[in-house]
């Protein structure tokens, strides 16, 4: 039942996919648990007063799983550009100028997909709030396991926004970058804390 292909790719030398790929691939499997909860939710006679919101949960947890699991193929596209301008021809002071600069704009395409793995996260986290509160309390700890994951899919896309900004020359836009990752995981990281520590005082003896 269990499908290899991508955990086959990421155990092998290739450096794709990576930490950015399998962060985008933990922040899919967090918004698919969150999926789940909704299911298992929406129609049950106790939860028919908040079906809307319920149905609107769901559809933001499919759509956030699409996005992250694009996102895999979009940080693998965006390495193999930045690769290709350390192969490029460095011989004489020209040359070495235009790697240079073809390296330093790869980096912010490498800075965006985790990013936006980062926000995608995050949002799944909002949502996963919602449902931890709101959801079938049978599906309680996968509300929080959702959580956890997208925490730990956040922090991880966190690491590839830091190597690549280490290497740009513009300090401007470097600490830009690493404010908003730094938000992301102080905010949504702390949401999912919550998210989690409610979960255990609810199916704790």
């Amino acid at each position: 039942m269990v499908d290899t292909t991508f955990t086959d790719a990421l155990a092998s030398k290739a450096p794709t996919p990576g930490g950015g790929g399998a962060s985008a691939m933990a922040g899919a499997l967090a918004a698919a648990l969150g999926s789940m909860v909704a299911h298992l939710t929406i129609g049950k006679k106790k939860f028919l007063d908040r079906d809307a919101e319920l149905k609107e949960a769901l559809a933001d947890f499919e759509a956030c799983r699409a996005e992250l699991l694009a996102l895999i193929d979009a940080d693998a596209e965006a390495f193999a550009a930045l690769a290709a301008t350390w192969k490029m021809p460095r011989e004489t002071e020209d040359e070495q100028a235009v790697r240079h600069a073809a390296e330093q704009q790869a980096l912010h395409a490498a800075c965006d997909v985790p990013l936006r793995i980062m926000r995608a996260c995050a949002r799944v986290v909002e949502i996963d709030t919602y449902m931890a509160h709101n959801g079938s309390h049978l599906a309680l700890s996968d509300a929080g396991a959702a959580a956890v994951l997208a925490k730990a899919a956040l922090e991880a896309a966190s690491l590839n926004v830091y190597i690549n900004t280490s290497l740009m020359d513009d300090e401007a836009a470097a600490c830009a970058l690493e404010e908003e990752s730094d938000a992301l995981i102080a905010e949504a990281g702390r949401a999912a804390d919550e998210v989690a520590a409610f979960v255990r005082s609810q199916i704790r003896r």
